[in-house]
């Protein structure tokens, strides 16, 4: 207290200037219309962006859990839609599809890899496909209870059945171990009609990815007129780099294809 007395009596002159400041302030406010009204105005709009300030904060922090909903049901309308067009000859095998954040990422290593922020507990398991809303991605390496690890597109090891969008020849898309926007394709006989600019899209083949997924388009052909395959080269149509959300797909009938195909082969 004493402290306080001491602090008023040294400030003494400007803390009364202060305090004159505000009553003439007040006397103006209250006998002008005019700067009463200017008064009031810049209150509310003080007061409007503060409010404007604090909804956008609140909605920057509420993203991610807007993007989590809105990936589920993204997951939940394609496995709906996969289940509906059971009898569209595009689309024979149904697919699940479980909904991921990627929280690690590789693209200039030889071998890549992608972590997810999902796991067993969420029904992932070990060999399921992972494509996002532009293209294919890898295949699931690992699983944890609560993460897994996915092979990337951008592995030596990745090969993945593909086919000619407009003509539906298929090869096999492996990556040279070069730019994380490109990729070769394998086994398409040179007498195919190809043009750059090509679709590829997967064959549908295997029971890891959902046929007719885009993967890229046709960027170089080096094909000579003694090869017997073409030599393509295409342009990824998803930036590996910049991905951050995917979906894992599981073939709902692949047991039923594992056990025929094993049965006719033995």
């Amino acid at each position: 207290m004493r402290n306080l007395l001491e602090l008023i009596n040294k400030h003494n002159h400007l803390i009364l200037f202060i305090l004159l400041e505000i009553f003439a302030l007040f006397l103006i406010f209250q006998n002008s219309q005019f700067h009463k009204a200017a008064f009031l105005n810049s209150t509310n709009t003080i007061s409007a962006n503060s409010f404007t300030l604090v909804s956008n904060i609140s909605e920057y922090f509420s993203l991610k859990k807007s993007n989590e909903l809105l990936l589920i049901e993204n997951a939940k309308l394609k496995s709906l839609i996969s289940h509906q067009n059971q009898n569209n000859l595009k689309s024979l095998d149904p697919f699940q599809h479980i909904s991921a954040t990627i929280i690690n990422n590789s693209v200039a290593k030889s071998n890549n890899y992608l972590t997810l922020d999902k796991g067993r507990l969420d029904g992932i398991e070990k060999g399921m496909g992972v494509v996002s809303s532009r293209g294919v991605i890898g295949i699931i390496k690992e699983t944890s209870k609560h993460f897994s690890t996915v092979l990337s597109i951008l592995h030596s090891q990745s090969k993945i059945s593909v086919s000619i969008k407009k003509n539906n020849h298929f090869g096999s898309l492996q990556w040279d171990g070069k730019s994380y926007k490109n990729a070769r394709i394998y086994d398409i006989p040179s007498h195919v009609n190809l043009k750059i600019g090509d679709t590829i899209t997967t064959s549908g083949f295997s029971y890891i990815f959902p046929s007719n997924i885009n993967v890229g388009i046709i960027c170089k052909i080096d094909t000579e007129n003694d090869d017997k395959f073409h030599k393509i080269k295409i342009t990824f149509l998803e930036d590996l780099k910049q991905l951050k959300y995917v979906n894992v797909c599981e073939s709902l009938k692949k047991n039923e294809k594992i056990n025929l195909e094993k049965n006719t082969y033995e």
